[in-house]
């Protein structure tokens, strides 16, 4: 049975409320890696749990590892369907919104697979690189943001206000927490090491702004959503095979 297009059924999404649930998960996954600094720094590294690493702020394959990559891919979800409609609707920039999508995307693959970290050897091995620049990525990583910073300034000057605002504060945090917080716990790792009390309060700043410039750019494009249209419409459509063949072989007439 056949269902017409005004019988489609409709899938609503209150951005809002996602944006409430983020800010929620964001603290628990938060609070669970500081838990688990606090039983590690307490008991040790040999539990029966594996030091905990499921939990670990700064760990891959864990839980706060898969939660960043799939809130990156859902910004980047976002940006680009805005651009969608900013150009159904003339408004500008809807290049850039787009653009920005695809970076988001771009770092959800990165967060999930760490390519990033791929760059660190090769670096630290050619320019014999200590202290600050012990993670190495951070150098071709500071230039990438530099650039987009620089191409992303007049689109940022052209948004509301707010929206402005929300968006600088937000990146901030992040690159705050991805960049400069990486010089200074490849600084206390070059020296000291990872087993110590500083290098876990250097991950714990570093991954926690991280989701928290993640959490509120979330919520800073969804109050921008708000404000702009009160909603942003995705329908999915889709053909049988039955269909499209009548459509391209009509049968003639008897």
């Amino acid at each position: 049975m056949s269902v017409s297009a005004s019988q489609a059924p409709v899938l609503s999404i209150d951005l809002t409320r996602c944006a409430q649930w983020v800010a929620k998960i964001s603290a628990v996954i938060i609070a669970l890696g500081i838990v688990r600094e606090i039983v590690i720094g307490r008991i040790g590294l040999d539990t029966p749990l594996k030091e905990l690493r499921h939990i670990a702020l700064d760990a891959e394959l864990s839980l706060p590892a898969f939660y960043s990559a799939v809130l990156i891919l859902a910004i980047g979800a976002t940006l680009m369907v805005m651009g969608r409609t900013v150009r159904q609707t003339g408004g500008v920039d809807a290049r850039r919104w787009t653009i920005l999508g695809v970076i988001f995307c771009l770092m959800a693959i990165d967060e999930a697979a760490s390519f990033h970290e791929s760059l660190m050897m090769p670096l630290r091995n050619a320019f014999d690189l200590t202290g600050i620049l012990y993670y190495s990525w951070v150098i071709p990583g500071a230039i990438a943001v530099a650039l987009i910073g620089a191409y992303y300034l007049p689109f940022l000057l052209r948004l509301p206000r707010r929206t402005a605002v929300l968006f600088t504060i937000a990146g901030g945090a992040y690159v705050g927490g991805a960049l400069g917080m990486e010089l200074v716990g490849g600084a206390v790792e070059s020296a000291t090491g990872k087993e110590t009390v500083a290098y876990s309060i250097s991950i714990l700043i570093e991954e926690g702004l991280e989701i928290v410039g993640l959490t509120l750019f979330f919520y800073a494009l969804t109050d921008h959503i708000a404000r702009a249209w009160d909603s942003v419409g995705l329908a999915f459509s889709a053909r049988t095979l039955a269909v499209e063949r009548s459509a391209l072989h009509p049968v003639p007439a008897q």
